[in-house]
């Protein structure tokens, strides 16, 4: 059953409008959390009205969510029913309002979602082409930014010429300036999206730079602007947006660059610590 609802909202005729493309990103990455939600929650978390939702819904051919969930039910591949030990005590604080068992839960099914992530082809091909660049560029905004840089500095250390960029010179020329064939860019972008970041993903694929885009399952412009797109779930906690999880895919990246590259990035890894030796980064 849960294959059948997948391939609906995977069909062109429930993606034709941005309100269609974010529902139908939100059920197909979060379709085991479907069980614990209402029309007027999935709204609220999409900033959509429950109207929308709900035509949504009768547009899949369900009269309303518990109809889509007596489906789900009806199937055996949805892990909503299956799960069992010490997610059930986590769920059973949740409604006794403890909420920090409600941020536990969401990390351990955000950290499922991100295993099924670094099975998928588009993960196999953002390895291949950052180990394969010529040069990486890694850009970001707000509060994604400071998690860009050290995924760019920890980069660095497997392999050479990896920048992160930040636009200050208003042109991103460095980047766009064709000097260089076989650059990569490696654009992290969450919501709520920064204004920059889809205009230089355009303009990046237009200089014959490969695009990876790192963003969530709100975005919904995500496929139409890069080469290679890899879609984590959004926020959905109660406080503010957490970075377990894209902190967990950056070093899941590097960890998986590192066995491909193997002895070059320990010969290089000497290297720089041979140098930081030399100018007294660090302690002796």
């Amino acid at each position: 059953m849960a294959q059948r609802i997948l391939k609906l909202v995977q069909s062109e005729e429930l993606r034709r409008s941005k309100s269609d493309r974010l529902i139908a990103h939100y059920i197909e990455r979060n379709l085991a959390e479907i069980p614990f939600e209402t029309a007027k929650s999935i709204a609220s978390r999409l900033e959509l009205s429950p109207m929308t939702v709900g035509r949504y819904l009768r547009r899949m051919g369900f009269d309303g969510l518990d109809q889509l969930k007596h489906e789900l039910r009806r199937g055996s591949s949805n892990p909503a029913w299956q799960v069992k030990g010490p997610v059930d005590r986590l769920r059973e604080d949740v409604r006794e309002g403890k909420l920090l068992a409600g941020l536990i839960q969401e990390q351990i099914n955000n950290l499922g979602l991100v295993y099924e992530l670094t099975t998928s082809p588009e993960w196999q091909q953002a390895i291949e082409a950052l180990i394969g660049a010529s040069e990486v560029y890694v850009a970001a905004y707000q509060n994604v930014r400071g998690i860009a840089q050290y995924f760019a500095s920890q980069l660095s250390y497997t392999r050479s010429r990896v920048q992160f960029v930040d636009g200050l010179n208003g042109t991103y020329s460095e980047l766009l300036d064709g000097s260089v064939e076989g650059r990569v860019l490696f654009l992290h972008d969450v919501r709520r999206f920064a204004a920059k970041a889809k205009p230089l993903a355009m303009e990046a694929r237009r200089a014959g730079v490969k695009v990876i885009l790192y963003t969530d399952e709100y975005c919904p412009w995500a496929a139409d602007v890069s080469d290679i797109c890899l879609v984590v779930p959004g926020s959905h906690g109660p406080l503010w947006d957490g970075a377990a999880t894209t902190i967990a895919v950056m070093d899941l990246m590097l960890s998986n660059i590192i066995v491909v590259l193997g002895d070059e990035v320990s010969e290089r890894v000497g290297m720089l610590t041979r140098l930081q030796d030399v100018f007294g980064d660090f302690e002796a």
